[in-house]
């Protein structure tokens, strides 16, 4: 039987060899049977006799044969030790998709007391197919206890929001008051929540927040998944000016060990030095952050400005979100608008293909569309082809043929990226149908970018806007859940969901709404098309989307408005993300006695 490959190693006879080597005392003039006789008159004849006697003595002889006895039976017991492995000790050959077994979510961002400023947060665990029975498995062994937990990062209560069972929703409306801190600049702030979902809470848990406020710097609809902890993470489009826009960076290290942090920019001259401002922050167990990202430019900072960051860690986790607001810029109080600006993994990062769902009708109320790409590396990026998916099917965006306004870059078809250097471009023009909801996708090639798009929504009877950010997703394979969304009065919801390819695709959309019942609902996406679909559903509910086998791959997001009498245009966009479900668990071996012996 053939014994399963391993990295290539010492045999055991070469290991006993060494260590017999290894483990053998210097030769000295210890005293012997010679040591005593007299002195031999003729020392260069008798030597040579002593030499040959001592080679041919039979005690040395047989100890040589025991040490290769010695030597084959350790390789033979090894070999027998060993033979069977691939049937007895390998459970599997390959890797395994067990359910997730725990899972954390970070909710920072929140914003503080108000009677007309508020957050909502909500929670929910799939259950039925993504859960396989109760206490779901952890990387392959034992069940983890079945729950969900809501606290501060620092361990502290937070009462408002109670997890239910599985399969329903979780929610605290319209949260008032959080526990705050105040931050370096003497600014209160609010201490970000941790909640932690494990056994059959965890496969699909999803949590996210709503932040509303109707006056005030902070004015608008934010809305974001809350985060998982990691070590990675792109912002496209930041804000690095002082007077127009304001991006804040909120860190939290939920872990029991410190993190270092380490923030690099690149804005439309090339990556900004920052010199040791920016570097080697440390983040304590259980504390948070928040960085206003205009003060890492120091007096360096310019008045307007639009850059990509890499948060990176060189030790720990953290989880982190950038949440941006546009400042009235005629003086007022009130605010013209924010959102969070969503984060990308380093695998996205890399990928030529990127695609962005979710982009509203531009002919509507849309009174912005901007794209932001950054080159990411000291490679140059070509962008060889824009594409646009709306109700009407595919067709490739065309370059632009006037010089945009200030402040934008010429859309060039294809469009070269300068290494290091981040762009923004005007395109708003890019749609032939104005009225259709659409999917952008980026075609590039050299080296790696990232991409975002800042929206504004307008209302022109109320002179009032908002604002919304997105990012390239993956397509959804299994399933994705939008914790939060709202029907009713001047609320609207839509699902903007695309199918990419010739074939199109089919969605099941259940919608779970305040009374926990469950309705589902079937959708039909044409061949390279974008459908915008509404819900059937009134009040605040959950929305799951499972697109069905031998379709398309489908792309999403979930646009929320809402036009309050006192608040004015209220506006959030939140892309549809693949739900952890599963997770591929290595090849393991439930008996490793036999692969050491000693």
């Amino acid at each position: 039987m053939t014994r399963p490959n391993r990295p290539s190693r010492a045999s055991a006879g070469e290991r006993s060899s060494r260590t017999a080597r290894t483990s053998r005392a210097p030769r000295t003039a210890s005293p012997g049977p010679a040591a005593n006789a007299a002195p031999r008159p003729a020392p260069g004849t008798s030597r040579a006799r002593a030499l040959a006697r001592r080679r041919s003595s039979p005690v040395s002889t047989f100890g040589a044969l025991g040490v290769v006895a010695a030597v084959l039976l350790a390789g033979l017991g090894y070999g027998f030790s060993t033979r069977d492995q691939n049937v007895a000790a390998i459970t599997h050959t390959s890797s395994r998709n067990l359910p997730v077994g725990s899972a954390t979510a970070v909710c920072q961002g929140q914003i503080g007391a108000g009677s007309d400023t508020s957050t909502t947060l909500t929670a929910f665990s799939p259950g039925g197919t993504a859960a396989t029975g109760t206490g779901a498995a952890a990387a392959g062994g034992t069940p983890a206890a079945d729950g969900a937990t809501v606290q501060y990062v620092d361990g502290k209560a937070f009462d408002p929001l109670k997890i239910g069972a599985v399969g329903t929703r979780s929610t605290a409306q319209q949260v008032a008051q959080f526990t705050s801190v105040t931050d370096d600049a003497g600014l209160p702030r609010t201490v970000p929540l941790v909640i932690q979902a494990s056994g059959s809470y965890a496969p699909g848990f999803s949590a996210a927040e709503l932040l509303r406020s109707d006056t005030g710097g902070k004015r608008g609809l934010a809305g974001s998944p809350c985060t998982t902890p990691g070590t990675d993470f792109w912002f496209a489009g930041v804000s690095i000016g002082t007077t127009d826009r304001d991006s804040y960076l909120e860190i939290a290290n939920t872990d029991s060990a410190p993190a270092s942090v380490n923030l690099t920019f690149f804005g439309a001259d090339g990556q900004i030095d920052t010199g040791t401002v920016g570097h080697d922050i440390t983040v304590l167990p259980k504390t948070s952050m928040q960085y206003l990202l205009s003060t890492v430019m120091g007096l360096n900072a310019p008045k307007t400005g639009v850059a990509s960051v890499h948060v990176t860690t060189t030790q720990g986790r953290i989880a982190a979100q950038v949440l941006d607001t546009d400042r009235n810029l005629t003086g007022g109080k009130d605010g013209r608008g924010f959102d969070f600006i969503p984060a990308q993994g380093p695998n996205l990062a890399q990928q030529p293909t990127q695609t962005i769902p979710g982009i509203p009708a531009p002919g509507q109320t849309l009174s912005k569309f901007e794209l932001v790409l950054t080159a990411t590396s000291t490679q140059p990026v070509s962008i060889d082809h824009m594409y646009w998916y709306g109700k009407s099917g595919r067709f490739e965006i065309s370059g632009q043929t006037a010089d945009p306004a200030q402040g934008y870059t010429k859309r060039d078809a294809p469009l070269s990226l300068t290494p290091g250097h981040t762009v923004v471009l005007d395109m708003k023009d890019a749609a032939r149908d104005p009225d259709e909801a659409a999917t952008l996708q980026l075609v590039g090639s050299g080296g790696p970018f990232v991409a975002g798009v800042r929206l504004v929504e307008n209302d022109s009877k109320s002179n009032t806007q908002d604002t919304a950010y997105l990012s390239p997703t993956t397509a959804v394979g299994g399933l994705a859940v939008v914790p939060d969304s709202n029907i009713g009065g001047a609320a609207k919801t839509a699902l903007l969901l695309t199918a990419a390819g010739d074939k199109g695709a089919t969605v099941q959309v259940t919608t779970v709404g305040q009374d926990n019942k469950p309705v589902s609902d079937t959708v039909q996406i044409g061949a390279n098309s974008t459908v915008a679909y509404v819900p059937k559903a009134t009040g605040w509910f959950t929305t799951v989307v499972q697109p069905q086998a031998g379709g398309d791959p489908v792309y999403g997001a979930r646009v929320l408005t809402d036009l309050p009498a006192k608040g004015g245009m209220q506006a959030t966009v939140q892309e549809l993300a693949e739900a952890r479900v599963l997770v591929a668990v290595p090849p393991v071996a439930g008996d490793l006695s036999g692969a050491v012996v000693r």
